[in-house]
């Protein structure tokens, strides 16, 4: 499988010469080269690494290491896969955890896996990457990880480190496949670690807002609203109509199944994992790459990626949200270097803990960043980079006004879609926008919750440990948050989108450019004509009764 991963590579494998043709890209309005914002022309040149060549502490920890990871298919693992891969050339393997998926196996998912462009540095600069991977088929909700016997043994004797990641992230998932998934395979995570052999570490990703209830939340446990094992009792013997209809007084105070059961998951840990070399590691909202291996990479449309995306393609115009509060986000790439360098941390420490480590990766207290900035500085440098796929020229409004946004909704949304869903029929063609806007809808009322809250999360813990890298680890991963740039971020991130999640060729851009424009006269032109409209309604308003009374 590795072997024909190799030669698929060689054989698409292109030059370092420059990707598309630039000069209609690159002009006196828009100088910059896309491909060299993002980083795709900057990378470094094959380097054959002796195996006498030390690294720096944290490449030197994962040296001989053997990984088990799972959630590898995910955002943040495969961005994790990537780094360790690039950056530790003497790590040893990486078993993936990988289900069959929509009729595909382990080797052709593992495949897919690399075909992303998140790899093309990784496959440039370390072109024999491809014999350090490997994917043993199993599935987190299963018991014993749905691991084979083979497989099993395989695991006990080589890994020495474990990052559990899997989990199922949708926030309106049903209760009984998420604490299958997010709670049940977190203990038998636990299980299978007791059993490894040479284990060095075990780092469970959680989230920031498995205690989202509290709007100041530590790095330490929590007491959850319920006993695991009770829940786990219920989930078994109760059928999954009735489950569903009990769901909103089994969460309590907590919105959503995601946290609900992200929260049992750590309590499970804090009881059943004392034992263990373990940490607990709590990213909040996880947004693109900031800088490696390329910029603005993303492959979800979740929390403020999905607002952008919709804003840029003119398909999303108003939003319910209180735009002055700070959105708590942090650059994929940040969060997967400080995993990394936690992992090391928890193995290697010293001092015994009284309690299981807990990370948290956040930003909001020292580099902040309120929605309305956010959301300005997409628009800013987003300009640039328009989509061939955009319907509409971008007009956004946000309001945490609930008879503003409804009006706005009606007639931003509601009306134009009915309008040219109505057009489609008639021209023959598939109506889909209403069925777009109700999607956003339901993900609208998912998220109310987190509309109108500030959450403080400190992150102590990450920040001495970042005080105690040396040089050349926080080169090599950095993770120092007093060093992020929003500005910096926003450069990239729109582009990104385009690039790698939309995945709209650059060979589009001077195409798009033209009809951003003309979709902005005609922006402006229906502008006119409803401002012309409202005019009108309000010279009648005033004008009417003055000439029905004589006053005028």
């Amino acid at each position: 499988m590795a072997l024909d991963l190799h030669r698929k590579y060689i054989e698409k494998k292109q030059d370092s010469a420059p990707l598309v043709p630039i000069k209609d890209i690159i002009n006196s309005k828009y100088y910059l080269d896309p491909l060299e914002l993002l980083g795709e022309r900057s990378f470094n040149e094959p380097r054959e690494i002796e195996e006498s060549e030390i690294g720096s502490p944290v490449q030197e920890f994962f040296r001989d290491g053997v990984v088990f990871l799972t959630g590898g298919t995910g955002f943040m693992g495969k961005v994790l896969v990537e780094k360790l891969l690039r950056t530790c050339p003497h790590i040893k393997h990486i078993y993936l955890l990988i289900r069959s998926k929509k009729g595909k196996n382990v080797d052709q998912r593992l495949e897919d896996i690399f075909e992303d462009r998140l790899f093309k540095r990784l496959k440039y600069e370390v072109p024999k990457y491809y014999h350090k991977v490997s994917g043993l088929a199993g599935d987190c909700s299963l018991p014993g990880l749905g691991l084979s016997v083979s497989s099993r043994n395989t695991l006990i004797k080589e890994v020495n480190i474990i990052f559990h990641g899997a989990a199922t992230v949708r926030f309106d998932e049903h209760i009984r496949v998420a604490m299958d998934i997010n709670v049940s395979g977190t203990r038998e995570m636990m299980n299978l670690a007791k059993t490894i052999t040479n284990l060095k570490v075990v780092a469970h990703i959680s989230t920031a807002f498995s205690n989202c209830n509290r709007l100041h939340v530590d790095e330490k446990f929590y007491d959850p609203i319920v006993d695991y094992k009770d829940v786990l009792k219920l989930v078994s013997s109760t059928d999954d109509q009735t489950l569903h209809g009990m769901t909103s007084k089994i969460l309590g105070d907590l919105p959503n199944t995601y946290s609900f059961t992200k929260s049992l998951a750590e309590d499970a840990i804090r009881r059943e994992a004392q034992d263990l070399p373990i940490l607990v590691f709590r990213p909040t909202v996880v947004v693109g790459t900031y800088r490696e291996p390329v910029r603005g990479w993303i492959d979800n449309v979740y929390g403020p990626t999905g607002i952008v995306v919709g804003a840029g393609t003119g398909v999303l115009h108003t939003y319910y949200l209180d735009s002055n509060i700070v959105t708590d986000i942090i650059p994929v790439d940040i969060v997967v270097n400080a995993l990394i360098c936690a992992a090391k941390e928890t193995a290697t420490a010293n001092v015994k803990h009284d309690e299981i480590p807990i990370y948290t990766c956040s930003s909001s207290i020292q580099k902040p960043i309120k929605w309305k900035e956010f959301i300005e500085l997409n628009k800013r440098y987003g300009m640039q980079w328009p989509t061939i796929r955009a319907i509409w020229y971008s007009s956004f409004w946000v309001t945490k006004n609930p008879y503003l946004y409804a009006m706005l909704n009606f007639f931003c949304h509601v009306v134009p879609g009915y309008t040219l869903d109505t057009l489609a029929r008639f021209s023959g063609q598939k109506p889909i926008l209403m069925n777009i806007y109700k999607k956003i809808d339901k993900v609208r009322d998912i998220l109310a919750y987190f509309s109108d809250k500030e959450w403080t999360f400190p992150n102590n813990r990450l920040l001495a440990l970042w005080d105690t890298l040396d040089g050349q680890d926080k080169e090599l991963f950095n993770f120092d948050i007093h060093q992020l740039s929003w500005d910096y971020f926003c450069q990239a991130n729109c582009l990104g989108l385009r690039v790698y999640l939309v995945k709209d060729d650059i060979h589009t851009l001077p195409a798009a450019r033209k009809k951003w424009e003309k979709l902005n006269i005609a922006h402006n032109i229906l502008l006119i004509f409803v401002y012309g409209i409202v005019l009108c309604c309000l010279w009648l308003i005033v004008c009417v009764p003055l000439k029905l009374t004589g006053l005028m």
